[in-house]
């Protein structure tokens, strides 16, 4: 292979290397070095001095991936020492299925770290179950909604602001992200339970607060994050899965790009993101509804104005948008996002449909439900909702390029992360799982690119479409295409 630097014509000899991407990071290291008058020998490229200025140059790499390259040339002698482990590697599943509860302030020193009401964050852990899995972490924002004043934090449950009663040990759904059914139990897991109210984005105590609770979730992500590096392992880390569900995988949205930015996480962890049902549109509500409570665009404009997060929002100059709300809000920040992610969102997402059309029906509708008269209308509705979120996932620009996975069906479901879906239901013959382990598989891949998962329900058009779906409806619904 030959490489024009300037005047200089570079030819490298890729015969002893198992893919062309390691000969292109082998030339990155080449230009970045000489260029800095450092290792200008490419027969260095193994040597001490290219170790240390491909960790000098991953840190300043132009995009993840030519960091992640970069460093995995550092130091390497041989294809067996540029082998990767699979994330499918056996491992004893027999273990107990529990995760121990953590108070955030107490292990973090920070009196901050607290819930709406004052009581202590709290997460739940589980080291890794065996010695292959001990560098590979999975940290989880929890879901719950969020509030944006006085009124709407007033009608949060006890348990969506408060923490007193949450229980010392959490045993996760079998087929869940946790359980151990889970292509990722092997992993030091950290679900982090949201009493914060706010999707992880802010940091504004009760005595600032126009709602007169704390909204502290970003201080939280942060204050945790720095603890699992400094007393967990996590700066060792060989790969962080870090994500969230519903307003976790919102909050995951706007700090999946600072992590490194803000030195949360060493600059040397791949970092992949895990978005479960984080995509907010614009769409005005069923039947001309004003109130806040039905428009999603509307609630995430009070929570900018009302929290004083733009800079949260932002993320070190991460998302730039004229308006700083919608760094916040999934149609306009998930296109931004620099980091390799797979995104689970389904086109009739339900909190979303239930938020827009005034409606009970939440999770999934049950054998007695149907949507309330007049239902021919209710139904056209979600129809049309389900077509602006089925154009806005497939023309995302990650996607189409292959930089991001998809799973999307259309059931009538959200934040499906927790529950036996996740394993259990499957769409083209792919369980959510499984397809996230793919996208897992394919943004550690070395040795060649390799394609993301893309699993899209593009040929049901009706509502809770398909077989697959384990979420029912009664049968003498009226059901509208979209």
């Amino acid at each position: 292979l030959a490489f024009t630097v300037g005047y200089r014509t570079v030819e490298c000899m890729a015969v002893h290397f198992s893919s062309v991407r390691l000969a292109c990071a082998i030339f990155l290291l080449y230009r970045a070095t000489a260029s800095r008058g450092k290792c200008t020998e490419l027969g260095d490229v193994h040597g001490s001095c290219a170790s240390e200025v491909a960790q000098e140059i991953a840190e300043t790499a132009n995009t993840e991936e030519d960091g992640a390259w970069l460093l995995q040339i550092r130091g390497a002698g041989s294809d067996a020492e540029l082998s990767v482990e699979s994330t499918s590697e056996p491992c004893d599943k027999t273990g107990p299925n529990n995760m121990q509860k953590v108070s955030v302030p107490e292990v973090t020193n920070d009196v901050d770290a607290v819930c709406n009401d004052g009581t202590p964050a709290v997460y739940y852990w589980a080291p890794a179950s065996c010695p292959d899995y001990e560098h590979k972490w999975l940290v989880f924002l929890g879901s719950g909604g969020w509030c944006w004043d006085f009124d709407s934090c007033a009608k949060r449950s006890t348990d969506s602001v408060s923490s007193k009663n949450y229980p010392d040990i959490d045993t996760p759904n079998p087929h869940s992200l946790f359980g151990n059914h889970s292509p990722f139990y092997s992993y030091n897991r950290v679900s982090l339970r949201q009493c914060s109210s706010d999707a992880w984005m802010g940091d504004l105590g009760a005595n600032e607060s126009i709602a007169k609770v704390n909204w502290r979730g970003a201080r939280i992500v942060r204050s945790l994050l720095q603890h699992l590096v400094a007393d967990r392992g996590l700066g060792n880390a060989k790969l962080l899965i870090f994500g969230g569900a519903s307003a976790g995988g919102r909050g995951a949205m706007v700090h999946l790009d600072t992590l490194k930015k803000d030195g949360l996480v060493p600059r040397r962890v791949p970092v992949f993101g895990l978005l479960d049902s984080p995509y907010y549109i614009e769409m005005p509500p069923f039947r001309n509804l004003t109130m806040a409570d039905h428009s999603l665009s509307l609630q995430t404009q009070l929570v900018a104005k009302n929290m004083h997060n733009e800079a949260i929002l932002r993320g070190s100059g991460s998302c730039r948008l004229a308006e700083a709300w919608k760094c916040g809000f999934g149609q306009f920040r998930l296109s931004l996002l620099k980091t390799p992610f797979m995104l689970i969102h389904s086109q009739y997402d339900a909190y979303g449909i239930s938020v827009l059309e005034n409606i009970t029906l939440f999770q999934q509708p049950g054998p007695d439900e149907c949507f309330p008269e007049p239902q021919g209308a209710h139904y056209s509705f979600s129809g049309a909702y389900a077509g602006r979120i089925y154009k806005g996932l497939t023309t995302l620009p990650q996607v189409v390029k292959g930089k991001a996975g998809l799973y999307s069906t259309t059931c009538y479901q959200h934040a499906v992360a927790y529950d036996d879906v996740f394993g259990q239901q499957k769409l083209k013959g792919t369980s959510m799982a499984e397809a996230t382990e793919q996208a897992v598989d394919a943004f550690m891949a070395r040795h060649g690119p390799k394609k993301m998962p893309y699993i899209v329900d593009d040929t049901c058009a009706v509502f809770n479409c398909g077989q697959y779906c384990q979420s029912e409806v009664k049968s003498d619904c009226g059901l509208g295409p979209r």
